[in-house]
């Protein structure tokens, strides 16, 4: 009889040692998995937000080089002057089909006299001369 309340004895101490060995690696266990969620997480929005700077810089470089550029027909070929903005050219529709291409969530292309001309979203400015009277300007790509 007495060697079966040691043996009981023995199992409940052996159970309590278990259970408190166990809480521990468990909480372990919880903390790397929710910090390697922390980690996984943050790094796709900053994947995120690097994409939507980089389709920003695109857009602006093809604003500022081919896509509302002053041209002059001269011969049989167009002349295109980069970096010299023809403002009519600079429109909804620009806007609208360069979003579509790019996947972007919205995008706003503004021809402005100051830098301090921004949208919602991430800015991308480009110096500019625009129009006839060569005056200089800003032209801002903002989006996300």
């Amino acid at each position: 009889m007495r060697s079966q309340t040691m043996l009981n004895r023995s199992r409940a101490f052996i159970s309590f040692d278990a259970m408190f060995s166990i809480i521990p690696i468990l909480m372990i266990i919880l903390f790397t998995l929710n910090a390697a969620h922390f980690f996984t997480s943050n790094a796709a929005e900053r994947m995120h937000r690097q994409q939507v700077l980089d389709k920003l810089v695109s857009v602006a470089d093809y604003v500022v080089k081919q896509g509302a550029v002053r041209t002059d027909r001269i011969g049989i070929t167009d002349v295109r002057y980069p970096n010299w903005i023809d403002s009519s050219r600079v429109n909804a529709a620009l806007e609208q089909d360069l979003k579509q291409r790019t996947g972007l969530n919205s995008l706003s292309i503004r021809l402005t006299q100051t830098l301090d001309g921004a949208g919602p979203g991430f800015c991308i400015y480009r110096i500019v001369v625009a129009d006839d009277t060569k005056r200089i300007a800003a032209i801002h790509v903002c989006g996300d």
